[in-house]
Parts: C-alpha cells; structure tokens; sequence
C-alpha cells in the first residue's frame, strides 16, 4: 500500500527546492549581466564597440584623392600606394604596385616605405566604411612623410570601375 510523505518530509523537499531554483535564478542573473557586458564590449553602444560598424571618416579634402585623379596618379606612377589592409586580403587582390602596410603592423613595415619623406603617398583600405586607410595616412604623417593623402573609395571603388588588381 502507498504512504504518503509526512508534512515535515514535504517542507524540506520544499525548502529544498525553493533553495535550488532561488540559487539557479541568481547564476541566471549573473550570467545574463556578463553576456549584456560582453555584448557592449563587443558591437558597442553608439558604434564604440570592437566590431561596431566604422562610419564613413569626415576629413579635410585635400587629405582626400578620388577618381579620375586617383587613376591618373596610378597610371603615371606619381604616387606609392600603401594598402592598410590584412597581409591576406592584400594577397587576395590590391592595387598594382602597392605596398602593404598593415595598420596593425605598421611598426614592422616602415622598411618597405620609401625612406624619402618627400615621396607623395597614397593610403587604401577596403571601402569607403573602412577607417584604415585615414588612420594609416595620420600615422605616416607623423612619421614625418610630408605628402600623404588617402583613398576614400579603397579597393572596392577601384574594383568598381573595372580598373586592374594585383595578387600575389
């Protein structure tokens, strides 16, 4: 025959889970609190965060060179262009002749840059979102360059007039 559990049974079975839940609600919190950290750590509250998306870089515009004059200044190589991407993207396509500058390296790639703090440079990125290429220029300036302009336009609006890429 079934016995039913006796009262005090009952109130410790209960204490004990009210204990049990009161403690897993309290790592839920905790947890939640961590992962709303992390989440503005990560994409940013008004755009600050590590992978927030760049917004387009205002400057001044004669730091700036667009087409046609950017194309021209290729053609006659008037100018060395400075890709500030990734060593892979750089690999996967750049423009011509460029060089590539990491601006998370920059340190170790100063060498490739002509030593003449006179040549005219030109700074690339990615696209037009990408801030890479304006903060690159503002490195080498203060490195003491004295002729270095950036392309706003990057890779993409290179692509997108149907003009050459380089790969290694």
């Amino acid at each position: 025959m079934y016995s039913y559990p006796s009262q005090s049974q009952d109130d410790g079975q209960n204490s004990s889970e009210l204990r049990t839940l009161r403690q897993i609600m309290k790592e839920l919190f905790i947890v939640c609190i961590w992962v709303s950290f992390g989440a503005v750590t990560i994409w940013g509250a008004d755009g600050f965060g590590f992978l927030s998306t760049p917004q387009h870089v205002q400057s001044h515009p004669a730091l700036q060179v667009d087409f046609p004059a950017v194309y021209k200044i290729w053609k006659q190589k008037q100018a060395v262009f400075v890709d500030a991407r990734s060593a892979a993207h750089f690999r996967r396509g750049h423009i011509p002749g460029a060089i590539n500058v990491p601006i998370n390296r920059i340190v170790l790639h100063l060498k490739d840059l002509p030593t003449d703090k006179e040549t005219p440079l030109i700074t690339y990125c990615g696209s037009i979102v990408c801030p890479n290429a304006y903060q690159l220029m503002n490195v080498l300036l203060g490195h003491g360059y004295r002729d270095v302009r950036f392309f706003p336009r990057g890779l993409r609006g290179w692509q997108a007039l149907g003009h050459p890429l380089g790969t290694e």
